[in-house]
């Protein structure tokens, strides 16, 4: 997907630019860092989403999920994060980012019916690496690298009885990458150069299908997703002369999630998920990155609030509490260190984080206000050259309306 002719140098030689950017130094190699949609309250729960259902509390993993909202719900979430990097060069470096990973509506239709809009960001590929070469002409490279694949997703739930729900996605594959190379001279006397690589590919559909089945305070939800071919090209741009070439085809590939709510005792349940997506090596060819499934094991407890009218409660327990923990196996196989490409052995990068949150809703239940806290590493120094240490805040707000509903939905 990406030009970087030799990643694993690059990440060796690492001195980033001024912190500006908090996403993944190892989004310098195949898709980027892997993006989740949840909103806080699924966030602090290790991501695990599939089992989760209610007129309020819902999932954009699962298509199912909203199928029994009753009105309108604007669940917008912001993630700030920041990271610190060591390379096996000795050299560290801090940055901070927010993105905006998923924005989503829900409304309620008549029929039982729910339809809901979304834009999931699916990989995060940005990225900012300042290197001196002294091969040659001592130069300085500054490399800047954005975009990712996303998705523009239309979705249909219906509660079919109490107990099943069912739902359906329309996904549109969306999304571009992009890389900048500025390089100045040591030289005054040389004119400093630039290179953009531009890798696009046309949009392209596929479904994604989805059920939950509940009882006795059991939910067991699960997620199939299709996949599809997409051609992609390269546009390479220099000093006023550009040129495109295709790169061949690469099939996003099929993917589906399990998860699980289960009562523990009163006002305490836990909840577990398993993700995947069936990333392989024919999924795309390529010298620079390999692949392999893209997994996520995700567990989570959570203390839901009291709700016990007419008795004084103290302020603890009028506020949720949820712990989590996830392992994240990213697709990319990158080139081991000291390697310029993937026949030198590759190397995965495999994710681990540690979640917790908190939560408040307004008197009138129609608002509410999410809060969680991921603290992970990823990397690894002997294999990869590289190692980063993370912590993310999610921050979910929650506006919803039921008094518009009326005869309209009867």
């Amino acid at each position: 997907m990406r030009r970087l002719p030799s990643i694993a140098p690059l990440l060796l030689t690492l001195a980033l630019t001024a912190p500006a950017r908090g996403n993944s130094i190892l989004s310098v190699g195949g898709l980027g860092e892997p993006q989740l949609e949840e909103a806080a309250r699924l966030r602090a729960l290790g991501g695990a989403g599939a089992a989760e259902h209610g007129s309020r509390d819902i999932s954009p993993v699962n298509p199912a999920s909203p199928s029994e909202v009753n009105g309108i719900l604007l669940p917008p979430t912001l993630p700030p994060s920041a990271r610190r990097i060591g390379a096996s060069s000795g050299v560290t470096e801090t940055a901070y980012e927010t993105t905006f990973p998923s924005a989503r509506g829900v409304i309620a239709l008549p029929g039982r019916v729910v339809l809901a809009g979304s834009y999931v960001a699916s990989t995060n590929a940005e990225f900012s690496v300042l290197r001196s070469e002294n091969q040659g002409v001592p130069s300085t490279v500054e490399i800047h690298g954005s975009g990712g694949m996303n998705f523009l997703r239309a979705s249909l739930a219906r509660r079919l009885a109490p107990s099943l729900g069912i739902g359906v996605d329309y996904d549109v594959i969306s999304g571009s990458y992009r890389e900048t190379w500025l390089r100045t001279f040591s030289d005054p006397g040389l004119t400093p150069t630039r290179d953009t690589l531009e890798t696009h590919y046309p949009r392209r559909a596929r479904w994604r299908l989805g059920g939950q089945l509940a009882s006795k305070g059991w939910t067991l939800g699960g997620v199939f997703e299709t996949s599809q071919d997409l051609s992609i090209e390269q546009r390479r741009s220099t000093a006023g002369v550009s040129d495109t070439v295709t790169l061949g085809r690469m099939r996003y590939p099929s993917g589906l999630a399990v998860g699980v709510s289960a009562p523990i005792r009163d006002r305490l349940r836990a909840v577990a998920q398993y993700r995947r997506q069936n990333w392989k090596r024919s999924s795309f060819q390529s010298t620079l990155v390999d692949f392999r499934p893209m997994q996520r094991f995700s567990f989570g407890i959570e203390r839901s609030r009291s709700t016990e009218e007419g008795v004084q409660t103290s302020i603890w327990d009028r506020i949720p509490i949820r712990v989590g923990a996830y392992l994240l196996q990213w697709p990319d196989l990158l080139p081991r260190a000291g390697a310029s490409d993937i026949s030198g052995g590759t190397v995965a990068v495999t994710e681990r984080a540690l979640t917790l949150g908190a939560g408040i809703v307004t008197k009138d239940q129609g608002g509410g206000l999410d809060l969680s806290l991921e603290l992970g590493t990823r990397g690894d120094k002997s294999d990869l050259g590289v190692t980063e240490k993370f912590a993310r805040l999610g921050i979910s707000f929650l506006v919803s309306d039921e008094t518009w509903k009326g005869s309209f939905h009867r």
